[in-house]
């Protein structure tokens, strides 16, 4: 491990860094090192190569303007993914003071296209003194990802809702449900969001907060829940101001009525005297020019409105008058010197507070220069936004559907001896005696998932990231959910997935050729349970003749121009060939912004091919041109040793197939899962970086909330805006 990581390290830097291919070879081969857990693993070798490739960062984005170019921001770009990588395996690192510093320095250039300190002893340049001039578009949105994993993911990562998903799984419904003033029916999102207040910063944040305590919580303090949308992910959080920690909150004493304290000295005997401001003379006086400079109040009303307020505040002196009258001939009737019907007494502890305007005033958003305009920026800092609309509610769920991830999809076949017919092919699936390495493959290649309760990648968008209320408790029959054998994976009910932090990857076995209305039935979907590699394998060969059972499975500088490289498609179950052309995908208007969102979707995911041979001269007859277009085909041969051969097949570009598999390479058994997974996930990520438009999910996700920005945003001044956050909502 250390030799290897060393020599892929220096060469990379000293002699591989000015070719692409190479340089995207070793830097896949570094990902695949940091995903080697050894037992006693040096942490000075792993710093030590995320040092190098900061380093190897940093020398290319120093080259002399004319060597940039696409292919060199495309290694910096696969760099800084090779970062992600050893920072999420290896989270220790960041609790090294210099590793860290290392890391975000590379991160600073990235963004801005230079440090702020280039040596120690240097003074450091303050951000507001820096102008914004990365290397490329690309090159500022890989900084940006690697520093979001770094102040999210890295060390957090699986979550509580596992790895299929990095935001939390609740929503404004089920938070709705949970607050002490609802009633305990059921809601809709589209009901829901309006018992949220809805705020932007800085147009990139979506700031849902729900004024109202949650049923767990009995203690009377301010307390607010808010749902943060922002481009890496969806997060709840309770919030509780307390002026004590919880466990001092016990210690302090109070008492309903304390009553008055003690004097120290004996009370004065009262004199009743009317205090005199003027001398009794004073209207024997006369007036003179200075006593007249002062107008009367009658004088200077001038319309009927003014009139109407002088006389209602006459009236409320003479009412002020009266009482005051009253409370004086009350003390006199009394003989004692004190009335105790005045005595002072505590009010009672408020229970009802204005949170929304309580947490954005705690976190600086509520001065007069948030709520205006800047010279770089038309929009403030902080926006309020409309949610009486359905389209808010519908953009809400648009938004939370956009995965942070990129995801991809393999498709599995079995190719018996002879076979050159896709059909038939396609139905080896839901046969019972299939080679145990084969299945062995598909276990090792992710986990199985019930596609009712998945909340991450299906491998097609109407079923992905998508939770229902009940799940279909109803038992269904093999045939219902797709078949037996490997073909119950086909989507339908189940598939096989795996994710890490920056890829999602669903792995199908289709059953048959059709239509995707064929292979989807209407579901809809929340949680769900994971399986390890070795269950994976018990249930598939355990069940491969039975029916399923669910409860056992658990921009650049060469400018941003469109591309057809890579032969996208859209994510379909369906076989069959998908010849649409992408300008078709980009006319979608905003009539119809649901169904922009599915065709803008569309040319981000890619497909891969895993295709098993019990005849190796078979791949030269595979019916590809009747299957979809797939990035990469790799074909796997059982060999009478029991190891495995590898077949590489594709349409190539400037940039070759990926790694770590190679043409013609011969692997066990044990290894040929991860293996084949990482090599679909290195070429599906080669393909975007030859795709010169291609916008990396958290960029998509923040144009959406610009794009939420521009549609429901509250024309308000600075006034109306501080009157809006005491006004309260309907809920």
């Amino acid at each position: 491990f250390v030799r290897a990581t060393y020599l892929v390290c220096h060469r990379l830097i000293s002699s591989w860094r000015s070719e692409l291919n190479t340089s995207l070879a070793a830097l896949e081969m570094l990902s695949g090192l940091a995903r080697i857990h050894i037992p006693e693993q040096d942490a000075l070798e792993c710093k030590r190569a995320v040092k190098w490739l900061c380093d190897y960062i940093v020398t290319q984005c120093s080259r002399p303007p004319q060597a940039h170019s696409r292919d060199l921001h495309s290694s910096i770009v696969a760099a800084f993914q090779a970062c992600v990588t050893w920072l999420v395996h290896h989270p220790y690192l960041l609790q090294d003071k210099e590793c860290l510093s290392t890391v975000l320095e590379v991160v600073e250039l990235g963004i801005s296209g230079s440090k702020s300190q280039q040596k120690a002893s240097s003074t450091p340049v303050t951000k507001d003194e820096k102008a914004l001039n990365p290397a490329s578009r690309r090159v500022r949105e890989a900084a940006e990802s690697l520093l979001s994993v770094i102040m999210e993911q890295v060390g957090y990562f699986p979550s509580a809702s596992g790895s299929e998903s990095l935001s939390s799984l609740l929503d404004e419904s089920r938070l709705l449900l949970q607050s002490n003033s609802w009633s305990g029916e059921q809601v809709s999102n589209h009901v829901a969001v309006k018992a949220f207040r809805y705020f932007v910063i800085d147009q990139s944040v979506v700031l849902g907060v729900l004024e109202e305590s949650l049923g767990n919580s009995q203690d009377p303090h301010p307390t607010v829940t808010a749902i943060i949308r922002c481009p890496s992910n969806k997060s709840v959080w309770t919030l509780k101001l307390r002026h004590l920690p919880r466990h001092k909150s016990g210690q302090v004493q109070r008492s309903a009525n304390p009553g008055r304290p003690l004097a120290m000295a004996e009370p004065s005997t009262r004199k009743d005297s009317k205090p005199g401001f003027f001398p009794d003379s004073i209207e024997k006086i006369p007036l003179c020019a200075a006593d007249r400079s002062i107008p009367a109040v009658d004088s200077i009303a001038g319309d009927e409105s003014l009139a109407l307020e002088l006389d209602r505040l006459a009236r409320l002196n003479e009412q002020q008058a009266n009482l005051e009258k009253d409370l004086s001939h009350a003390m006199e009737e009394d003989n004692a010197s004190y009335s105790t019907e005045f005595e002072c007494k505590p009010p009672e502890p408020c229970s009802e507070f204005q949170t929304a305007r309580l947490i954005l005033s705690h976190l600086g958003f509520l001065s007069v220069s948030a709520l205006r305009g800047a010279l770089d920026s038309p929009l403030p800092r902080l926006i309020a936004l409309h949610t009486d609309n359905q389209a808010f509610a519908r953009d809400i769920e648009s938004l939370d559907q956009m995965s942070p991830r990129t995801y991809d999809t393999i498709y599995a076949y079995y190719v018996r001896p002879g076979q050159s017919s896709a059909g038939d092919i396609v139905d080896n699936s839901q046969s019972g005696d299939l080679n145990s390495l084969y299945l062995e493959l598909l276990a090792a290649l992710g986990w199985p998932v019930n596609v009712n309760s998945h909340s991450g990648w299906t491998g097609d968008y109407s079923t992905s990231w998508k939770i229902i209320d009940e799940p279909d408790s109803q038992p269904q029959p093999a045939t219902a959910r797709g078949g037996s054998g490997p073909a119950r994976f086909n989507g339908t009910s189940s598939i096989l997935y795996w994710a890490d932090v920056s890829s999602e990857l669903a792995i199908l076995v289709p059953s048959r050729l059709g239509s995707p209305s064929d292979q989807q039935a209407d579901s809809s979907r929340p949680c769900s349970s994971l399986s390890g590699h070795q269950q994976a394998a018990d249930t598939i060969s355990t069940h491969s003749s039975s029916s399923y059972d669910r409860s056992s499975e658990i921009h650049d500088s060469c400018d941003d121009r469109s591309s057809t490289a890579g032969g996208v498609q859209p994510v379909s179950l369906s076989l069959e060939v998908d010849r649409n052309d992408s300008t078709a995908r980009r006319k979608a208007g905003r009539t119809n912004q649901h169904h922009q969102d599915h065709k803008s979707r569309s040319n981000i995911d890619y497909k891969v091919a895993v295709v098993w041979l019990e005849s190796q001269e078979d791949y030269l007859t595979f019916p590809s041109q009747d299957l979809p277009h797939f990035a990469l085909t790799i074909f796997v041969h059982p060999l009478s040793t029991g190891l495995l051969r590898i077949k590489l097949a594709g349409t190539f570009g400037k940039i070759n197939v990926a790694t770590p598999l190679v043409d013609g390479m011969v692997v066990s058994r044990r290894a040929v899962g991860p293996l084949v997974r990482q090599t679909a996930i290195n070429m599906c990520r080669r393909r975007r970086l030859e795709q010169d438009s291609y916008q990396p999910p958290h960029v998509r996700r923040k144009l959406k909330i610009q794009d939420l920005v521009s549609r429901h945003r509250i024309q308000m001044s600075e006034s109306e805006f501080f009157a809006h956050l005491f006004i309260n909502t309907p809920y």
